[in-house]
C-alpha cells in the first residue's frame, strides 16, 4: 500500500510540473488578459491622467496630461495636472521655461522653470486655481512635474 501511495504521489508531481511551469511562464499573459477582460484601468492618480496635448519644441516635447480630480464617488476639491518633458535627442536642455495653458483657452495658467540637472522646478502662477508644485519626477531621460490645482468648473 505504501508503495502504491508513493507511485501515485510521484506520478501526480510529474503531471503537475507542466501545469505549474505553464502558470508561472504565462503569468504576464494571464494578468494582461484578465485586466483586458475586466476593463481594469490604471488610476490617473498613479499614471498622471490621459494626455491632452503634446507640444513640440526644438530639442524636446512637452506632454500635458488632463487635470485629475477623480475621487471614489465624486470629484475632489483639489487635484493636479502633470507635465512631462521628453528629449528628442540624447538629453533634455539644462533649463526648461514653459508657459502652460491647462484648459486650452489661450490664457496661460502658470509658468514653470525647470532645471533638468538638479531636478528643481519653480512655479509662477497666473491663476487662482494653481496651488504649488506637488512633486518632481526623474523618469530616466524624461522628467515630469505635478502641479496641485483647485477644482474649478472651467477645467
Amino acid at each position: 500500500m505504501n508503495r502504491l501511495k508513493s507511485i501515485l504521489g510521484h506520478t501526480w508531481a510529474i503531471l503537475a510540473l507542466p501545469i505549474i511551469l505553464a502558470t508561472f511562464m504565462g503569468l504576464d499573459y494571464w494578468a494582461k488578459s484578465l485586466a483586458k477582460i475586466t476593463d481594469v484601468k490604471i488610476s490617473p492618480w498613479f499614471s498622471g491622467g490621459e494626455i491632452i496635448r503634446t507640444l513640440a519644441r526644438e530639442n524636446y516635447k512637452t506632454i500635458l496630461h488632463r487635470p485629475v480630480f477623480d475621487g471614489l464617488f465624486r470629484k475632489r476639491k483639489e487635484g493636479f495636472v502633470q507635465v512631462n518633458w521628453v528629449p528628442l535627442g540624447e538629453n533634455l536642455p539644462p533649463v526648461i521655461n514653459e508657459e502652460i495653458d491647462i484648459d486650452g483657452d489661450g490664457t496661460n495658467d502658470f509658468h514653470i522653470q525647470f532645471n533638468t540637472l538638479t531636478n528643481l522646478a519653480y512655479l509662477t502662477d497666473h491663476s487662482d486655481r494653481i496651488i504649488e508644485i506637488e512633486e518632481v519626477y526623474n523618469l530616466g531621460k524624461e522628467r515630469a512635474v505635478r502641479v496641485r490645482l483647485r477644482n474649478s468648473p472651467e477645467i
